[in-house]
């Protein structure tokens, strides 16, 4: 199951301890077990200071509890190293099926958008990864998305072997209600190949909304033409998504070094809540 067993990435900042509001969110699509990690970026000069690490392993302790409180299981972990390979390691040595990490952050995550060290975590792990956005950033809130991630989601469809497989574990997560389908040609050598393609792939997608809609989900379904990212985000905030669900292609080093401009794109500026699967 993709939320049986999450990894938590926290710094210990606002935002990253709001985050922890959104595991009850988790359990009711089925989330059983909580891996809390903490790294101390090498970098930082905190390793050193003996006050911080004694709050932090409190701080620590305390999710813990919260978290075996609401009947999960829980384990913390604080390390030192690299975070993007410290987070990949905890994943691959726990056994996650998720690594969840908010979009904002002292550390790990710098400024409006994603820093390097998300990205850094997609090229080093095949564990997918679910990037938290937040709400009320204007007006300093800091609240994280949260509610009823799953109950719409949008799946952008390139057709790839990869796509079809983050289909089927999206299938298998519970709360799900409505999902969106996404194609967007980016590229036409001219109208008549524009229109073919588009007819193409409407058909193609008519398809699988009929798979949807057989497993008792609400379906729609989208081809556009234009940039691809920016046609994910319009559709997103026109129907209304609460997630969206992104795959990687791909397994050379060009794939592993850029990860994908419209991955790239969506995570970085989206307001939703995105989820990556890394290519395997």
């Amino acid at each position: 199951m993709l939320l049986e067993k999450v990894l938590l990435c926290t710094d210990f900042s606002p935002p990253a301890e709001k985050l922890v509001k959104c595991i009850a969110e988790l359990q009711k699509s089925g989330l059983r077990e909580v891996v809390v990690l903490h790294v101390i970026d090498i970098d930082s000069g905190e390793a050193q200071d003996e006050a911080l690490q004694q709050k932090n392993e409190e701080k620590l302790a305390k999710i813990e509890r919260e978290m075996e409180e609401m009947g999960l299981q829980a384990k913390g972990i604080i390390t030192s190293g690299v975070p993007s390979v410290e987070i990949a390691r905890a994943a691959e040595e726990e056994a996650v099926s998720l690594i969840l990490l908010g979009s904002h952050g002292k550390g790990y995550i710098k400024s409006r958008y994603l820093g390097s060290t998300t990205f850094d975590v997609l090229r080093m792990t095949e564990t997918p990864l679910l990037i938290e956005k937040y709400l009320g950033i204007e007006e300093g809130k800091m609240e994280p998305y949260c509610t009823q991630k799953f109950s719409k989601v949008l799946i952008p469809v390139d057709f790839s072997e990869h796509s079809i497989e983050m289909m089927e574990k999206i299938k298998e997560t519970k709360g799900i209600q409505g999902v969106i389908l996404v194609s967007v040609v980016e590229k036409s050598e001219n109208q008549q190949e524009l229109e073919n393609s588009k007819k193409e792939w409407k058909e193609r997608l008519a398809i699988m909304e009929e798979e949807f809609l057989y497993h008792g989900y609400e379906v729609q379904s989208h081809v556009r033409e234009g940039t691809a990212s920016r046609n994910i985000m319009e559709v997103a905030e026109e129907e209304g998504a609460t997630l969206i669900a992104l795959a990687t292609r791909g397994t050379g080093a060009i794939e592993k070094l850029l990860i994908g401009s419209t991955i790239d794109a969506v995570a970085r500026q989206s307001k939703n809540p995105v989820l990556i699967f890394p290519s395997r």
